[in-house]
């Protein structure tokens, strides 16, 4: 009996080291998309990178990348679906399967929506056939650059052409819902993020559509928030160091700067349940910082007695330009935020208890300010977010639209 219990114990005790090992297992993503996803190192070797540098375990990345390949392909051609099956150890599972589309499937004139919609659907079945728990993440791509000659006779401007590209994958990430359950599919807002940059030439190759290497990091920080829920701006990797992740922006000339703009626009488009004091999710942003470091969308910051401050509130592409506006600021103790507006939760400020920092009757110029601060409140924080009186197309508001909420936290 003794050599019975004691080989009970031996067994329970190896299964749970396997069930540990397995909590700890990196995921296992299945990348389809074109050259989009494998330019300037790959989107997906990033999200690798990204997932290292955070602590969380390395994923198994499987890269089924085809210059110029739309979902239909990835959908039908047998190679593409084969390697479902054929790209993991027996018994392991796919956690992920990212869907980059040829960037002009997604619209009507130059490509075919339904089919797009339909080949997505047709991708995650074949996923779970193998994977019955798989998860799918729509890459959307971004419109052309502008000065593409795409405009203005086929698109009258990019922000129509992206309006449309975006429209589409929400359509595909609702299909797909409506046939495998609620949150079987996320949309990494990429092209989300290229618009905030104002469809601006020196992000593109020369061709006006394909990335060069900060839109790639732009796209690859999109995903991994999609993938894993975890923020960008708080990984803050060491430009100093020789890590991995630090080696890699490097090759491909990018720096601290380029980081910090980036995983700031990455931040914002990131799911609501991601983002701590998440705004409207429009053209209007918040933009922060602390000298010596780069001002950007990032959006915590320590301060302390004369730190050089500076905050201000930007219409992105003329969007707001015209619309009256004010920075709002709280005070509280810290880790105790006022809650978010129970009838506008893009309104994170309490009303309440509200102080106006700044107003302008538009932003013509942003609005904002610079300069050192002349006291300290050490255990208080300052929320701090910018309202315009202006509609929301991305809410629906028809009164306001609202930055993120930006917390300063006095150390």
């Amino acid at each position: 009996m003794r050599s019975v219990f004691c080989a009970a114990l031996l067994l329970a005790g190896l299964a749970g080291l396997t069930t540990g090992a397995a909590a700890q297992a990196g995921k296992n993503i299945l990348f389809y998309g074109n050259s989009y996803s494998s330019r300037n190192g790959g989107v997906g070797d990033l999200v690798r990178l990204l997932a290292v540098e955070a602590g969380l375990s390395a994923p198994t990345i499987v890269k089924r990348y085809v210059s110029s390949a739309d979902l239909q392909y990835h959908a039908t051609n047998s190679a593409q679906v084969a390697a479902i099956t054929s790209s993991l150890p027996v018994g392991q599972r796919w956690d992920f399967v990212v869907m980059q589309g040829q960037s002009l499937e997604a619209t009507a004139l130059m490509g075919d929506p339904v089919q797009f919609r339909a080949s997505a659907l047709q991708i995650l079945g074949n996923v779970r056939n193998h994977s019955p728990q798989a998860k799918a993440v729509l890459y959307q791509t971004w419109a052309r650059a502008v000065g593409h000659f795409l405009y203005p006779g086929t698109f009258a401007s990019p922000r129509v052409m992206h309006d449309e590209i975006r429209a589409n994958y929400l359509l595909a990430r609702s299909d797909l819902d409506a046939v495998y359950g609620a949150g079987a599919a996320k949309n990494a807002a990429v092209g989300d993020g290229v618009a905030l940059l104002g469809w601006q030439p020196s992000y593109y190759d020369p061709d006006l559509f394909h990335p060069l290497p900060p839109m790639t990091l732009l796209a690859g920080m999109c995903l991994f928030t999609s993938i894993y829920g975890v923020r960008v701006c708080p990984l803050e990797p060491n430009f100093a160091g020789s890590g991995a992740l630090v080696a890699w922006l490097s090759g491909l000339g990018i720096g601290r700067a380029e980081w910090d703009e980036m995983a700031g626009l990455a931040d914002l488009c990131a799911a609501r349940s991601v983002r701590p004091f998440a705004g409207s999710s429009d053209q209007l942003t918040l933009e922060s910082g602390v000298a010596p470091g780069n001002v950007g969308t990032c959006t915590a910051h320590d301060i302390g007695l004369g730190a050089l401050l500076t905050l201000q509130v930007r219409s992105r592409n003329g969007v707001y330009t015209n619309a009256p506006t004010m920075l709002l600021l709280n005070l509280f103790p810290n880790g105790l935020p006022p809650p978010p507006s129970p009838t506008w939760p893009e309104l994170v400020i309490d009303v309440g208890s509200m102080l106006v920092l700044l107003q302008a009757p538009g932003l013509q110029q942003p609005l904002g300010l610079t300069l050192p601060l002349p006291f300290s409140f050490p255990g208080a924080s300052v929320l701090v977010q910018g309202v315009a009186f202006a509609p929301s197309s991305a809410t629906g508001n028809p009164l306001l639209t609202t930055t993120e909420g930006c917390l300063l936290v006095f150390q």
